[in-house]
């Protein structure tokens, strides 16, 4: 992070309007530990980091963790910052992943190894209880999230499974504020992207997979390779032997 970005994000953690959304999102989490017993969802990107130590280290509430690691598509590295966050907080922590989602299957047939992620939390679900999923979903990301959550705290549920996004409201300057003001670590992803896109807080400077035609929108396949360039040539091999 260059040092004006680091001045500027300072600057904006002592702004009363962010602190009084920092403090709706502490009462979104009281209010989901008194009405759930969760798993908090994890991806290692910034606003789960954000999330996840407002519960942990902020609010210390002691929920269980879940990271799926995406195989193929995982961003190099993610997986291992989301395990060192764990043994740094003292967080139990679950990281799963699929054999499809580490196959082919991950690269052409869109979405299939994706399922794993379901599977694998619903065997965590029986064995564990949990009724809810915690969330970083923000409503700046898109008009799609934006609109999935609603109630306080921000929720979504299709009778089955119940989604929470505590941090719903918060903008993205919001979150490196955050970040910044805690002295936390992050993905060194987002400042290889933040070179390449409009500054490390860029709409479009976020933790997504590897090579992902879901994130297209975001220019994540020119992306993919100017940052992983070896990663991403595998993953066109793979795309290409398929056709």
């Amino acid at each position: 992070m260059q040092k004006l970005e680091r001045r500027r994000f300072r600057l904006h953690a002592r702004a009363s309007d962010y602190r009084q959304r920092l403090n709706q999102a502490r009462e979104h989490l009281r209010q989901a530990a008194d009405r759930f017993d969760p798993s908090l969802h994890v991806s290692g990107g910034k606003d789960s980091l954000v999330l996840w130590h407002l519960v942990a280290r902020d609010l210390g509430l002691d929920w269980p963790v879940y990271h799926f690691d995406n195989g193929l598509l995982n961003v190099p590295g993610v997986t291992e910052f989301v395990r060192g966050r764990a043994a740094a907080w003292d967080a139990e922590v679950y990281v799963r992943t699929s054999e499809a989602a580490n196959d082919e299957r991950m690269v052409r047939e869109e979405g299939h190894g994706y399922n794993g992620y379901w599977g694998c939390y619903y065997q965590l679900v029986e064995q564990h209880g949990w009724d809810a999923r915690i969330l970083g979903i923000r409503a700046a990301e898109s008009a799609q999230r934006r609109d999935r959550f609603t109630g306080v705290p921000p929720t979504d549920s299709d009778g089955q499974d119940v989604a929470v996004a505590p941090i719903h409201h918060l903008t993205t300057a919001d979150v490196w504020a955050y970040i910044v003001d805690n002295d936390l670590p992050y993905h060194d992803i987002y400042d290889e992207q933040g070179e390449l896109y409009d500054g490390i807080d860029a709409a479009e400077n976020r933790l997504v997979t590897l090579y992902d035609s879901e994130f297209d929108s975001l220019g994540a396949r020119e992306i993919s390779q100017f940052v992983y360039p070896g990663a991403t040539n595998r993953l066109k091999e793979i795309e290409q032997s398929g056709e």
